[in-house]
């Protein structure tokens, strides 16, 4: 079993670690603000770039590449067809008491 070279990362692994997390952080944030799907995906896949540190296999290390790019094109789709039709807005509930209230006027 082939180890991973620490080369192969362009930046160091604390820098890597801060920014995954970062990544999780803000991407979860804005899908609890405005429950669009490509910011699951997102908060999901980004984080996942740590996993090599955990797992020292070549292997792995490429499926996890096709894994992560394919990712990237789900997202990239989710937020032009789905998530397009979706609100700006962020998700309050002073938004969805005013939808309520005009739905009982109408």
């Amino acid at each position: 079993m082939e180890t991973i070279d620490n080369s192969l990362f362009p930046i160091r692994m604390g820098v890597h670690i801060v920014l995954g997390l970062l990544a999780l952080l803000v991407f979860g944030l804005q899908f609890i603000r405005y429950r669009k799907s490509h910011h699951l995906v997102m908060a999901i896949a980004l984080p996942c770039t740590l996993l090599p540190y955990l797992v020292n296999s070549m292997n792995f290390f490429y499926t996890l590449g096709v894994a992560e790019f394919i990712a990237l094109i789900l997202a990239f789709v989710l937020s032009m067809t789905v998530d397009r039709n979706k609100n700006s807005e962020p998700v309050s509930e002073n938004a969805e008491s005013k939808a309520e209230q005009e739905e009982n006027i109408s």
